[in-house]
């Protein structure tokens, strides 16, 4: 009898594109800052991957990420510095503009929460910036449904300058606002009640009162996928959690069966 060789594979945007016909993947374009990039994740990507591996073979997720970077036009790095970290001006925007997207998840405002961000009237107003964001998503010729996320809570020791109370108090309530002004059908991905929620109650889920730790992650990808679950049908979205041929689900992973 031979023996089996599994090759495991972390569901990386490429794989999936050469495991799946293009004319039929949803894609999927996460945009967002250092928790979407995965920072402090023991997996590379953080929920991305995990993500990926949920709605399987049917969607392509694809990571645009880009640490420290605001949903404000003006938004700044932090002092003694300064200087631009906005997301508009990244090249990763423009990457996820040009993704021909079918779902576009915005996962922004933790830099935002900066002190010298959210209270400085000279960086702009973040709903009239989130409004603009949405619309200009909204009018790609994909036509992707939208969601806004709602971020991680912020835990103590409240790191990086950053407000618990815009965090844990205005955004909460804000982003539901803001989807609700938007495009219509904009949904919303509420990630801070899933991550412990105004009362702090997973003060372990975090490696620095901010990013979470890899079952934080794991969290914010089934928070995700319900999400879209939630949706697929209305939209005319193919099976979630499909296996290409050729390949096998073991534990968390989509695995090539080399036997």
């Amino acid at each position: 009898m031979c023996q089996k060789v599994f090759l495991v594979v972390l569901a990386t945007a490429a794989f999936v594109a050469s495991a799946v016909p293009s004319e039929n993947v949803i894609r999927v374009a996460c945009v967002g800052d250092s928790i979407t990039a995965g920072v402090c994740a023991s997996s590379p990507g953080g929920y991305v991957p995990i993500l990926q591996q949920l709605l399987g073979s049917n969607y392509l997720v694809t990571n645009f990420g880009n640490s420290g970077h605001t949903m404000l036009k003006r938004g700044l790095c932090g002092p003694p510095a300064g200087g631009d970290c906005s997301y508009w001006d990244t090249d990763t925007y423009q990457q996820a503009m040009s993704s021909q997207p079918d779902v576009v998840t915005i996962f922004l405002g933790t830099n935002d929460a900066k002190t010298f961000n959210y209270f400085n009237a000279s960086m702009g107003n973040y709903t009239k910036d989130y409004l603009d964001m949405l619309l200009g998503f909204s009018k790609l010729p994909s036509k992707p449904k939208l969601f806004a996320v709602i971020p991680c809570p912020l835990y103590p020791p409240d790191p990086f300058e950053m407000s618990p109370k815009v965090i844990n108090t205005i955004f909460p309530s804000l982003i539901p606002r803001i989807a609700a002004a938007g495009p219509a059908g904009t949904g919303v991905i509420d990630v801070f009640n899933a991550l412990g929620g105004v009362n702090l109650t997973q003060p372990n889920i975090t490696c620095d009162g901010c990013h979470p730790v890899q079952q934080g992650y794991v969290e914010i990808a089934q928070t995700f996928f319900n999400a879209l679950k939630a949706v697929a049908t209305e939209e005319g979205w193919p099976e979630m959690g499909h296996t290409p041929t050729g390949y096998v689900r073991k534990e968390n992973f989509m695995v090539k069966d080399m036997s």
